[in-house]
C-alpha cells in the first residue's frame, strides 16, 4: 500500500523530528556539558586563608616561651615588661561605688569586674571634671593611655568615657596586637597587663651595684643590673640571701653578662622586680 506522497514527506519529517529530540536528549541538551564524573568538577571559588596574628613579633620577648632556662639581657626584659606604656586602651568594666547604687564620675574612675566588687583592677584620671552619674550594677567603658606607675597598679590617664560602646569579648591580647578601639574587658586586660608578674627568669646584665637595706625583719639586700649596651638600669634582684665575699668580688672584677635568677614581682625603683634572687655565674 503506498501513501500519497503529501503525506509520505509528512512522516518523514516527523520521524526526523523524532530522531532528533531522542539524539539531544541522550547528550544532555543542546549546549550543556555532562561530566564524566564528580572528580572532574572545577569550582572558581578562591580558597580563604586567614593572615594569623603575630602577639609578639620578631626581636620581642614572649612570656609564653621565654624561661628560667634561657637567659634574657636585661635590656630586652625591661623593654617587654613595660611594653604597655604609653599604648592607648579602652576598658570596660563596672564602677566602684563605694556606697550607694550610682556614683558621679569627676577627675577619676576605678574599675572592678562585677558590680559589688571591692577589689580595684584599674584606675581612670580624667583632665577635667567628666560629671557623669553611672550606675553601680550597669557597665562603663572608658578609654585612656596607660601610665606605669610605683604601686605596679594599672592606671589610664587623659581618660575619656566611651557612650554605646559594644560589650567587650574575650580574647588575647599583647602590647603589639592591642588596637585601642576595641573593648577589653578589664579582668582580660588586667591579666595580659601582669602576664610577666610570678615568672621565674635568668637574666643577664651589667652588674651596677649592691644596695644593703636593714629592716627589723632582716637585711634586704638588692642588685642592680643594667642594659649592656645603654648603661640605663633595668633590672633590680632582690636576693634570696647575703652575697659571699667572693661572688661580690667576682661582680666588681667581671661586670658584664652577671647572669641572676629569681622571680618577676612587678615594678621595683621604676625597674623590673625580682624576688628570690640568686647568683649564677659570680
Amino acid at each position: 500500500m503506498f501513501l500519497p506522497v503529501q503525506e509520505e514527506c509528512t512522516v518523514n519529517k516527523l520521524f526526523l523530528f523524532v530522531s532528533a529530540v531522542v539524539l539531544l536528549l541522550a547528550c544532555g541538551g543542546a549546549g550543556e556539558h555532562v561530566a564524566e564524573s564528580s572528580d572532574t568538577l572545577v569550582t572558581d571559588e578562591a580558597e580563604t586563608v586567614e593572615e594569623e596574628t603575630v602577639f609578639y613579633p620578631a626581636g620581642t620577648l614572649d612570656p609564653m616561651v621565654v624561661t628560667a632556662e634561657e637567659p634574657v639581657a636585661a635590656g630586652d626584659l625591661y623593654t617587654a615588661f613595660y611594653a604597655w606604656n604609653g599604648k592607648t586602651v579602652v576598658l570596660q568594666g563596672y564602677p566602684f561605688v563605694f556606697y550607694g547604687d550610682s556614683m558621679t564620675i569627676e577627675d577619676e574612675l576605678e574599675l572592678v569586674v562585677a558590680a559589688e566588687d571591692r577589689e580595684v583592677l584599674a584606675s581612670v584620671a580624667f583632665a577635667d571634671p567628666v560629671n557623669i552619674t553611672v550606675s553601680a550594677d550597669e557597665p562603663v567603658t572608658v578609654s585612656g593611655i596607660v601610665e606605669y606607675s610605683w604601686t605596679g597598679e594599672i592606671e589610664l590617664v587623659d581618660g575619656a568615657v566611651v557612650p554605646d560602646a559594644p560589650p567587650a569579648v574575650e580574647m588575647q591580647l599583647s602590647p603589639y596586637t592591642c588596637d585601642g578601639v576595641t573593648p577589653v574587658a578589664v579582668q582580660n586586660f588586667f591579666d595580659a597587663f601582669n602576664v610577666w608578674v610570678g615568672k621565674e627568669v635568668t637574666v643577664r646584665g651589667y652588674y651596677v651595684s649592691t644596695t644593703t637595706s636593714v629592716l627589723s625583719s632582716g637585711n634586704v639586700v638588692r642588685v642592680d643590673l643594667a642594659d649592656g649596651v645603654s648603661g640605663s638600669k633595668c633590672v633590680a634582684c632582690e636576693m634570696g640571701e647575703e652575697i659571699s665575699q667572693p661572688s661580690g668580688t667576682a661582680m666588681l672584677e667581671s661586670r658584664d653578662n652577671t647572669l641572676i635568677r629569681g622571680i618577676i614581682t612587678g615594678e621595683s625603683f621604676n625597674m623590673v622586680g625580682l624576688e628570690g634572687c640568686e647568683l649564677i655565674n659570680r
